[in-house]
């Protein structure tokens, strides 16, 4: 078996992926059991763990509870669940961008104080999964939005749970994506990486405060990436400027 447990991971994860986008494993496929892959690939379970970490960050695959791993499709793009509409201009960039820095902070803090204990363990395994797919180019991805999601669950509160997921779910689209783009284009999501490992860690101790100030942190990262689009217009950059001033640090 391979050493490294990550270098295994991540070469588990190409092969992986090239099997959904050729449609070896199309979607709605059910993946072998850790075990069984493990066995196939001649690597350890956690090597295996990673992988499916990855991929399930990039948005290739999908547990499912009583089910397991289960196939999405090939080459995800990122886009707004069936139900609510992605941002289709810029003011409802920004829109999102306020809200989402009133909510998740505060749920987050919430979260802390009973973190539901199998929510917590996805989300330490969506932080490995970006940790691997940032530390290279073999699984694409342009979006953190699943972490976040992953993130959230750990809050035992379902109405809550909801809200985060549909303002994540609209922050999605061509607009979105253009507001974000240069995080993407650099070494950003490593820090992303470092900031949701942070985040985790504090809902883990059970400290909210912190919980609740990295993820403002991250936001305003968000708000600083989309302040730097050339295409904005003059009134919403304001506006993002505002939102820095309000929820950045005293």
């Amino acid at each position: 078996m391979e050493s490294s447990c990550t270098t295994a991971g991540l070469r588990i994860a190409a092969e992986m992926r090239s099997r959904v986008d050729d449609g070896r494993w199309p979607a709605g496929t059910i993946l072998p059991t850790e075990l069984e892959l493990a066995r196939e690939f001649d690597v350890s379970r956690p090597s295996v763990r990673e992988a499916l970490s990855a991929l399930q960050f990039a948005g290739y695959v999908e547990p499912r509870r009583r089910r397991g791993t289960v196939v999405l499709g090939g080459s995800p793009v990122p886009g707004a669940a069936r139900h609510v509409r992605a941002a289709r201009t810029f003011e409802e960039v920004v829109d999102l961008l306020e809200a989402r820095l009133v909510l998740e902070p505060a749920v987050l803090a919430l979260a802390a104080a009973d973190p539901d204990p199998a929510a917590l363990d996805q989300a330490h395994e969506a932080v490995a999964g970006m940790a691997l797919v940032t530390g290279g180019d073999t699984i694409p991805a342009d979006t953190d939005h699943r972490l976040h999601a992953a993130i959230a669950g750990v809050c035992r509160n379902p109405d809550l749970r909801e809200q985060v997921a549909t303002l994540l779910a609209r922050a999605s689209g061509p607009v979105w994506r253009e507001t974000q783009a240069t995080a993407w284009a650099t070494g950003t999501p490593r820090a992303w990486t470092d900031d949701h490992r942070e985040i985790v860690a504090a809902l883990a101790r059970g400290d909210g405060p912190a919980a609740a100030a990295a993820s403002r942190r991250h936001l305003l990262s968000a708000v600083d990436n989309a302040a730097g689009c050339a295409a904005l217009p003059p009134s919403q950059l304001r506006r993002l400027h505002r939102l820095r001033e309000h929820f950045g640090p005293c």
